[in-house]
């Protein structure tokens, strides 16, 4: 794959995880995906439309999961893993419960 491609599609993968974390829209999404067992992976297509998919994520392969913040003083905290498993792109994030 050239380094068009993979610039592309870490772009696309940067853009999914803002549109998750940033979009008040996406709370119903992070409402479910905290909704499964802490560890499990969740297929981002789960809660993309084929539309979007093709048009704006096309060639990316991401699951989800949380984890409890090991370091937080209280359940408020998760973290939340993205991998994309084409390219090997992870990122972890921080999330406060309270925000949802």
């Amino acid at each position: 794959m050239s380094s068009i491609d993979e610039d592309d599609l870490s772009l696309k993968f940067d853009m999914f995880i803002d549109h998750i974390i940033a979009k008040r829209s996406s709370q119903p999404i992070l409402r479910d995906i905290f909704g499964h067992s802490s560890g499990d992976w969740v297929n981002f297509r789960n809660y993309i439309n084929e539309d979007a998919y093709n048009n704006e994520y096309k060639g990316l392969d991401v699951y989800i999961c949380w984890l409890s913040d090991i370091n937080a003083t209280n359940d408020q905290w998760r973290l939340i893993a993205f991998f994309e498993n084409n390219q090997l792109y992870s990122q972890i994030l921080t999330f406060n419960m309270n925000t949802l």
